[in-house]
C-alpha cells in the first residue's frame, strides 16, 4: 500500500492586467450605483404603486399584486442597473 503520494503541481492562475485606477474606480463605482439603483427604483415604484391605488379600485388582490410588482421592481432596477454599469466598465477597459 502506497501512503505517499507525489502530487502534480498546477501552474498558478494569471490573472488579467488591469490598471491599480480601473480597479480602484470599480469598487467604488459599482456599490454607489447598486445604493443610487435602489433608492431610486424604491422612488419610481412607490411613485408608480400611489398613482395606481388612485386609478384603480383598492381591492385585496389588487394590494396583494401591487406589493408583488413593488417588491420585485425595487430589486429587479438595481440589477439591471448594476449589469449595465459593469458591461460598460468592461467595455472601456
Amino acid at each position: 500500500m502506497k501512503f505517499h503520494t507525489t502530487l502534480r503541481r498546477v501552474a498558478p492562475a494569471t490573472r488579467a492586467e488591469h490598471g491599480r485606477i480601473a480597479s480602484g474606480l470599480t469598487r467604488v463605482t459599482l456599490p454607489v450605483a447598486a445604493l443610487l439603483a435602489l433608492v431610486v427604483s424604491a422612488l419610481l415604484t412607490g411613485a408608480t404603486f400611489a398613482t395606481a391605488a388612485q386609478l384603480v379600485p383598492l381591492t385585496v388582490p389588487t394590494l396583494l399584486a401591487g406589493w408583488v410588482l413593488a417588491i420585485g421592481a425595487t430589486f429587479a432596477l438595481p440589477l439591471l442597473v448594476v449589469r449595465a454599469a459593469v458591461t460598460a466598465l468592461e467595455r472601456l477597459q
